[in-house]
């Protein structure tokens, strides 16, 4: 009984992937590129939801997909789901060798993207992150970034006027600095304010999230959240909105911010979440995909290419969507 009434707050509504993403990461995959198709590596395409997204890729027109793994297995797996690859390269290789080979595309200029496939996270940030074979820039701080849009996205309806796909929330950084330091925070900040703005944000609102909105000694994350507040306000201020801390609810819920008296631009309507540490992070965003029927697009900045982090369990749509935001952040604006 017990269990039952703890999976009726799970959805299995199945994600939908922004109308509006797609069709900006379609322009860009005409433009960016020399004119040429943005090109895709995937990492370990031996598995049905691998295959579907490059299929999903190609179909959505955002650029073509080199399918990186063993030959053998990958065309037996579309044969049997009757996929088809059509003209798809596919570079022959075991799965343990799949990460590097498509990192080493990417760092030769013959891939603008690489995407994680049935490989390890693990593995494949190993891959991309070694220091001579990989597509990490010294100085540089590797960056997680979803942008997580809601099930009724491309409803007339469920649209701010003229606003498009603007209710979808960018959230950092949730998968790959496990304890973020504060110049690491700072530089997420930077990276949320200018995609979003490329996502067509005129004027972002981020809140800097603790569990309190006010600075506490006794919780040292409010206090980091309101020194980072701060900063961002400081150096930021000319082309977003940044307060912290704010709670979950505060940043999301007008309801919540009135009840609790918490003014501002950005309390009960943030559309850019700078979290914590990690696991604060990630429970967000499973709640927002698993509860809430969110599609979470996810990629990783700050090297020589964007990089598309996906779990294995992510559906298609996740895979599309994480695709079409790589090629939004290629873009120069």
């Amino acid at each position: 009984m017990q269990k039952s009434q703890a999976m009726g707050f799970f959805t299995d509504q199945a994600p939908i992937c922004s109308a509006d993403l797609l069709s900006r990461a379609k322009q860009l995959s005409a433009s960016a590129n020399g004119n040429k198709p943005m090109r895709f590596a995937l990492a370990g395409a031996e598995s049905l939801t691998a295959l579907q997204g490059a299929v999903a890729i190609r179909a959505a027109e955002l650029g073509l997909v080199t399918l990186v793994g063993e030959k053998a297995r990958i065309l037996a797996l579309s044969k049997e789901h009757q996929l088809s690859l059509g003209s798809m390269e596919i570079l022959d290789c075991s799965s343990e060798a799949a990460s590097g080979e498509a990192t080493k595309l990417a760092r030769e200029g013959n891939a603008q993207v690489v995407m994680k496939g049935s490989v390890k996270t693990d593995q494949f940030m190993r891959a991309i992150l070694n220091r001579e074979q990989g597509v990490r820039i010294s100085g540089n701080r590797m960056l997680h970034i979803f942008y997580i849009t809601p099930p009724d996205i491309n409803e007339e309806s469920a649209q701010e006027v003229g606003s498009g796909a603007r209710r979808g929330i960018l959230l950092s950084d949730c998968a790959v600095n496990v304890a973020p330091d504060e110049e690491t925070k700072r530089e997420a900040l930077v990276l949320m304010a200018r995609l979003a703005r490329k996502l067509g944000f005129a004027r972002p609102r981020i809140a800097v999230l603790s569990a309190s909105e006010k600075e506490m000694e006794s919780m040292p994350s409010s206090l980091v959240a309101g020194k980072i507040a701060r900063w961002g306000q400081e150096n930021l201020g000319d082309v977003a909105d940044i307060e912290g801390p704010l709670s979950f609810d505060v940043a999301l819920v007008p309801a919540a911010a009135s009840i609790k008296n918490v003014g501002g631009a950005v309390a009960g309507a943030a559309n850019g979440l700078l979290v914590s540490e990690i696991v604060a992070g990630n429970a967000i965003f499973k709640s927002l995909v698993w509860v809430g029927g969110g599609c979470a697009a996810g990629i990783v900045l700050g090297g020589m290419v964007p990089i598309v982090l996906t779990s294995r369990a992510d559906k298609p749509a996740a895979r599309l969507a994480s695709a079409a935001l790589a090629l939004v952040a290629t873009s120069e604006k």
